[in-house]
């Protein structure tokens, strides 16, 4: 390995978005939300909102036996 580089970074970092398919925004290196707007409101008074995920599933089940 050589200690001489001819690589410069440069000043403002970009990200070059490349055509990965369907799945290639969920690494992007941007942070924070990427859309803003409200939340839907129900007529309950208590709203969950989760993804499919075990534990989401779980708090449902549990908020369906409590209620």
């Amino acid at each position: 390995m050589s200690d001489t580089t001819d690589y410069v970074p440069p000043k403002v970092w970009t990200w070059n978005k490349e055509s990965g398919g369907r799945f290639a925004n969920i690494n992007r290196p941007i942070a924070g939300p990427t859309h803003d707007k409200d939340l839907p409101v129900g007529r309950h008074p208590m709203q969950l909102y989760s993804l499919g995920t075990p534990n989401g599933v779980k708090v449902t089940i549990m908020l369906e036996e409590l209620l």
